[in-house]
């Protein structure tokens, strides 16, 4: 474990007192135990809470975040935000690493995504429904992600943008990967900057997975055909990965 992260475990647990159990393992580090908390979002009601939880901090954090799990048995596991693997689905990956980044440390981790997750759940089983917008999750809740933040009009419009991060990064006097035919510094500039300094190289490859795979399938079944440029970027790109 690095001093930073001894650091900011040592802030955490000071504010999140009984957040009390620490295992130290090669790669991550586990901390564990009651998280109480008072919170209210937008107006909406005041929720006093606890629960127990168990963090999974690898050591690379904050390269990498945390994983979240619930182990009270308070959260059935068929409650449709949990991740296959029974972690808490906070949100997308690149959407919970701008959400991170606006507090860019382990007890903001905790406050602005940990909380107001277990805030929306109390609320969901108290009026069977959510107080924030209703995310989808997995390869759709990815591409909503690119398509609502972006503006965007097509799954192909999606996959283009992130060929391009993955390949080029940001780079302002390139044509912008929306297909505008302006530059990037004249279009999607700004958001694309924003996104791609969210990103990981691990997070961007991943979402590439998932948008590749997306309209891989739909160009199977006939919906939809990729442009020749698009084609051959994937070509290149593909190939980088497999070596």
């Amino acid at each position: 474990m690095t001093e930073n992260l001894r650091r900011q475990i040592a802030e955490l647990t000071e504010i999140h007192k009984e957040l009390t159990a620490i295992v130290e393992r090669d790669h991550e580090t586990l901390l564990s135990g009651a998280l109480p908390f008072e919170a209210s979002a937008d107006g909406l009601e005041t929720i006093t809470a606890s629960f127990d939880i168990e963090l999974t901090i690898p050591h690379d954090f904050p390269d990498t975040l945390p994983r979240v799990r619930e182990t009270g048995g308070r959260i059935a596991g068929d409650y449709n935000h949990l991740n296959p693997s029974g972690t808490l689905c906070l949100a997308v990956p690149v959407e919970q690493r701008s959400i991170f980044f606006e507090q860019p440390t382990l007890l903001g981790f905790v406050n602005r995504l940990v909380i107001p997750y277990l805030y929306g759940y109390c609320f969901w089983k108290k009026h069977g429904r959510h107080p924030f917008d209703e995310a989808a999750h997995g390869y759709e809740g990815i591409l909503r992600h690119y398509l609502d933040t972006l503006h965007l009009s097509s799954e192909l419009a999606a996959l283009s943008v992130i060929c391009f991060l993955l390949e080029h990064g940001y780079r302002g006097h390139h044509d912008c990967p929306c297909g505008s035919g302006f530059t990037v510094r004249k279009c999607h500039g700004q958001a694309l900057l924003t996104l791609y300094r969210h990103h990981t190289p691990q997070t961007l490859r991943g979402d590439f997975i998932v948008l590749f795979e997306t309209c891989f399938a739909k160009f199977q079944n006939g919906q939809l055909s990729f442009p020749a440029p698009l084609r051959e970027q994937l070509i290149r790109l593909l190939g980088r990965l497999k070596t």
